[in-house]
Protein backbone atom coordinates (compact mmCIF):
# COMPACT_ATOMS: atom_id res chain seq x y z
CA UNK A 1 0.00 0.00 0.00
CA UNK A 2 1.47 3.64 -0.71
CA UNK A 3 2.33 5.62 1.89
CA UNK A 4 0.17 8.83 0.86
CA UNK A 5 -2.70 6.49 1.90
CA UNK A 6 -1.72 5.67 5.13
CA UNK A 7 -1.08 9.20 5.79
CA UNK A 8 -4.70 10.20 4.65
CA UNK A 9 -6.04 7.73 7.12
CA UNK A 10 -4.26 8.17 9.78
CA UNK A 11 -5.17 11.57 9.36
CA UNK A 12 -8.72 11.09 9.45
CA UNK A 13 -8.48 9.05 12.34
CA UNK A 14 -6.13 11.46 14.51
CA UNK A 15 -9.24 13.99 13.65
CA UNK A 16 -11.73 11.93 15.06
CA UNK A 17 -10.22 11.10 18.15
CA UNK A 18 -9.45 14.31 18.78
CA UNK A 19 -12.86 15.33 18.28
CA UNK A 20 -13.84 12.48 20.76
CA UNK A 21 -11.84 13.36 23.27
CA UNK A 22 -12.98 17.20 23.08
CA UNK A 23 -16.63 15.93 23.35
CA UNK A 24 -16.22 13.20 26.51
CA UNK A 25 -14.78 16.84 28.18
CA UNK A 26 -18.14 18.99 27.42
CA UNK A 27 -20.55 19.64 30.14
CA UNK A 28 -24.15 17.27 29.16
CA UNK A 29 -25.57 20.20 28.13
CA UNK A 30 -23.43 21.35 25.85
CA UNK A 31 -22.72 17.81 24.11
CA UNK A 32 -26.57 18.14 22.65
CA UNK A 33 -25.23 21.57 20.72
CA UNK A 34 -22.76 19.72 19.40
CA UNK A 35 -24.52 17.15 18.14
CA UNK A 36 -27.46 19.38 16.52
CA UNK A 37 -28.46 18.58 13.48
CA UNK A 38 -26.74 20.73 11.23
CA UNK A 39 -23.46 20.54 13.13
CA UNK A 40 -23.65 16.31 12.27
CA UNK A 41 -25.05 16.51 9.31
CA UNK A 42 -22.36 19.11 7.80
CA UNK A 43 -19.95 16.91 9.23
CA UNK A 44 -20.74 13.90 7.73
CA UNK A 45 -21.32 15.56 4.01
CA UNK A 46 -17.73 17.32 4.83
CA UNK A 47 -16.48 13.94 5.06
CA UNK A 48 -17.97 12.39 2.37
CA UNK A 49 -16.98 14.79 -0.04
CA UNK A 50 -13.91 14.71 0.98
CA UNK A 51 -13.34 11.24 0.33
CA UNK A 52 -15.19 11.10 -2.62
CA UNK A 53 -13.18 13.77 -3.96
CA UNK A 54 -9.90 11.73 -3.37
CA UNK A 55 -11.35 8.91 -4.42
CA UNK A 56 -11.95 10.91 -7.85
CA UNK A 57 -8.19 12.49 -8.27
CA UNK A 58 -6.51 8.92 -7.52
CA UNK A 59 -9.03 7.65 -10.47
CA UNK A 60 -7.71 10.36 -12.63
CA UNK A 61 -4.32 10.61 -11.61
CA UNK A 62 -3.99 7.24 -12.08
CA UNK A 63 -6.05 7.05 -15.87
CA UNK A 64 -4.22 10.58 -16.87
CA UNK A 65 -0.63 10.81 -15.41
CA UNK A 66 0.37 13.07 -18.58
CA UNK A 67 -2.20 15.35 -16.88
CA UNK A 68 -0.91 15.12 -13.53
CA UNK A 69 -0.05 19.19 -13.21
CA UNK A 70 -3.90 20.36 -14.27
CA UNK A 71 -5.41 17.30 -12.26
CA UNK A 72 -3.41 18.34 -9.40
CA UNK A 73 -4.26 22.00 -9.47
CA UNK A 74 -7.20 21.46 -10.09
CA UNK A 75 -8.17 19.04 -7.25
CA UNK A 76 -5.94 21.11 -4.78
CA UNK A 77 -7.56 24.09 -5.42
CA UNK A 78 -11.16 22.46 -5.08
CA UNK A 79 -10.22 20.35 -2.15
CA UNK A 80 -9.04 23.83 -0.19
CA UNK A 81 -12.09 25.61 -1.12
CA UNK A 82 -14.29 23.04 -0.16
CA UNK A 83 -12.35 22.32 3.32
CA UNK A 84 -12.62 25.93 4.47
CA UNK A 85 -16.00 26.54 3.35
CA UNK A 86 -17.43 23.89 4.96
CA UNK A 87 -15.37 25.05 7.99
CA UNK A 88 -16.92 28.22 7.75
CA UNK A 89 -20.13 26.56 7.66
CA UNK A 90 -19.72 24.62 10.73
CA UNK A 91 -17.93 27.23 12.92
CA UNK A 92 -20.90 29.36 11.97
CA UNK A 93 -23.39 26.68 13.28
CA UNK A 94 -21.28 25.94 16.52
CA UNK A 95 -21.03 29.46 17.22
CA UNK A 96 -24.82 30.35 16.67
CA UNK A 97 -25.19 27.61 19.10
CA UNK A 98 -22.65 28.78 21.57
CA UNK A 99 -21.05 25.74 21.86
CA UNK A 100 -17.37 26.12 23.70
CA UNK A 101 -14.65 28.30 22.49
CA UNK A 102 -12.48 25.53 23.84
CA UNK A 103 -14.23 22.71 21.69
CA UNK A 104 -13.99 24.98 18.87
CA UNK A 105 -10.29 25.13 19.22
CA UNK A 106 -10.30 21.27 19.38
CA UNK A 107 -12.92 21.22 15.97
CA UNK A 108 -10.20 23.31 14.29
CA UNK A 109 -6.89 21.23 15.10
CA UNK A 110 -9.24 17.80 14.03
CA UNK A 111 -10.40 20.16 10.70
CA UNK A 112 -6.43 21.11 10.32
CA UNK A 113 -4.56 17.79 10.87
CA UNK A 114 -7.22 15.92 8.18
CA UNK A 115 -6.69 18.95 5.75
CA UNK A 116 -2.53 18.72 6.40
CA UNK A 117 -3.30 14.92 5.63
CA UNK A 118 -4.86 15.58 2.32
CA UNK A 119 -2.53 17.96 1.19
CA UNK A 120 0.09 15.48 2.00
CA UNK A 121 -1.45 12.75 -0.07
CA UNK A 122 -1.73 14.95 -3.07
CA UNK A 123 1.89 15.73 -2.69
CA UNK A 124 3.13 12.22 -2.15
CA UNK A 125 0.87 10.99 -4.61
CA UNK A 126 1.71 13.82 -7.59
CA UNK A 127 5.35 13.45 -6.25
CA UNK A 128 5.41 9.94 -8.07
CA UNK A 129 4.53 10.78 -11.73
CA UNK A 130 7.43 13.22 -12.05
Amino acid sequence: MDYSFLILLASVFISRFILMAAFKQLPDEMKIKVLSGNVIRLSQITLVTTVIMVIVFYFMISSYPQSYKTISITFFVAIIFQRIFAYYLIHKNMTSNNVPQSYRRKYFLSWLVTTVGVIIFVFLLVKNYL
